[in-house]
C-alpha cells in the first residue's frame, strides 16, 4: 500500500494518515485518563487505492472512511456529559476531517465536504 501522511504526501498519495503526532489533530485529555492535553490518541491510516475519486460513489466512500478515521483519531465521541469534552472532540473531529479532505485534493471529495455533507461524527 502506498502511504502518505497528512501534509506530507507520497508521490501517488493513495493513503493518508489522520492523527500523526507531528501533524497534531489535537484533542484535550479527559480527566484522569493519563493522556496529556493536546496529544493525538491514535494515528489512523486511510487507504483509497481501491477507489475512483473522479466519480461520486468513490468520493462518498472515501468521505465515509475519513469520517470514521477522524472519529477514531480524536478518541471517539465522549460518552460523558462534560460540555468541554464534547466541544474538544467536535473541534478535533472537524479539523481532522477538513484537513484530510484538503490533503486528498479531489474535487469530488472537496465538493461533497463543502456542499453541506454531514460533518458530525457517528
Amino acid at each position: 500500500m502506498k502511504t502518505a501522511h497528512a501534509f506530507a504526501s507520497s508521490a501517488s498519495g493513495k493513503a493518508i494518515c489522520i492523527g500523526i503526532a507531528s501533524l497534531c489533530f489535537a484533542v484535550s485529555a479527559q480527566a484522569g485518563d493519563g493522556v496529556a492535553a493536546g496529544t493525538v490518541r491514535t494515528p489512523v491510516p486511510v487507504s483509497y487505492d481501491d477507489l475512483n475519486l473522479t466519480n461520486p460513489a468513490g468520493a462518498r466512500t472515501l468521505y465515509a472512511r475519513l469520517k470514521s478515521a477522524a472519529d477514531k483519531a480524536c478518541g471517539g465521541r465522549p460518552s460523558g456529559r462534560e460540555l468541554q469534552e464534547h466541544l474538544d472532540y467536535q473541534s478535533c473531529y472537524e479539523s481532522a476531517l477538513s484537513k484530510a479532505v484538503r490533503k486528498v485534493n479531489s474535487g469530488q471529495l472537496q465538493a461533497l465536504h463543502r456542499d453541506g455533507a454531514d460533518t458530525s461524527a457517528g
